[in-house]
């Protein structure tokens, strides 16, 4: 039987920083102080469908090239409420207790049984710095699906008859000056917008999750991403950082002072992309990447900065 809606991957974020609307920061979160306890944070959700939130997640800026650490990201603790303004526990909950290294490269909080906010209302959140260290820059990022009226936003799908066959595809165009697709010479200040991925003509290709970084030095650690469809409607109210959004390639992932072996040479647990975004042959997905590592010391721009969106080629039958 047909879903009553069209499910469309959306993440939310809050931060300090503006959303691509130029709306809903709070700049309280650009430093939160040891001990600290703020109040009365908003996230407005969009006004063109409901969300079903499904998980989440949250970070703070590393503080250096050379050790890599997100500093007291284990010391936050956070209650939300639902779309009646009633919270989910009347105390803050440590989030290391219910997720691992604030839940980037995939190990997100699942929430569960799911919460149906109505277009247009708001998430209310409050947090606490149970640390001694300052949480520099905290982002609190929120994953599920928009439900829309069928046939009124751009989705793709699979044919009624088809094969598929596993398949990475780098996410710049390869050629003769750029054999393995790579994002080249991204500077420690940088940001580039309407990028294009396409689809090769030979095979239609879906989406299911990707990986983001260089497991060789320089490393980029403030890099953020904003996925869009092929009409330019993006996946997301604000850049995602790479870590949530996809999950690092490189071959140990650091948080919260913690090392985490990965899988080979890839990030532990790619962070999946749900529903699958389906490509036809010849179509596009198009990107805005920023880089704000200026301020770091030992800096430099990363001749090659991969990015390969991972899933399978389909072929009609």
């Amino acid at each position: 039987m047909k879903p009553q809606f069209q499910q469309r991957f959306q993440i939310y974020k809050i931060s300090s920083q503006p959303d691509l609307n130029g709306q809903f920061a709070d700049p309280r979160l650009a430093a939160v102080a040891p001990g600290q306890i703020i109040t009365g944070i908003e996230l407005h959700l969009d006004t063109d469908a409901p969300f079903l939130l499904r998980g989440r997640c949250h970070r703070v800026s590393y503080d250096s090239l050379e050790t890599k650490t997100q500093v007291g990201i284990q010391n936050l603790g956070l209650r939300f409420a639902g779309p009646d303004q009633n919270f989910f526990s009347s105390q803050f909950i440590p989030q290391n207790l219910v997720m691992p290294y604030g839940g980037q490269g995939g190990a997100w909080k699942p929430v569960t049984p799911q919460v149906l906010y109505p277009a247009g209302s708001q998430l209310v959140v409050e947090i606490q710095n149970t640390g001694t260290s300052t949480l520099t820059n905290l982002e609190l990022y929120w994953l599920g699906v928009k439900l829309y009226p069928w046939g009124t936003v751009q989705a793709y799908t699979y044919p009624k008859k088809f094969k598929q066959i596993p398949f990475v595809y780098p996410i710049n165009p390869m050629t003769s000056g750029n054999p393995d697709g790579m994002i080249q010479n991204l500077a420690p200040t940088d940001q580039r917008l309407a990028q294009i991925f396409q689809v090769l003509n030979d095979a239609d290709f879906v989406v299911r999750y990707g990986q983001a970084g260089p497991s060789f030095a320089p490393f980029g650690l403030e890099v953020f991403v904003t996925l869009r469809d092929e009409s330019d409607k993006a996946f997301s109210n604000a850049p995602c950082h790479v870590e949530v959004l996809f999950g690092p390639s490189n071959g140990n992932y650091q948080c919260g002072g913690v090392t985490i072996p990965a899988i080979g040479t890839g990030n532990f647990q790619p962070s999946v992309i749900f529903p699958e975004i389906y490509v036809p042959t010849s179509h596009q997905l198009k990107y805005d990447i920023s880089r704000a590592d200026g301020a770091y010391a030992g800096s430099a721009t990363i001749p090659d900065y991969p990015i390969n969106l991972v899933g399978a080629k389909v072929y009609p039958q």
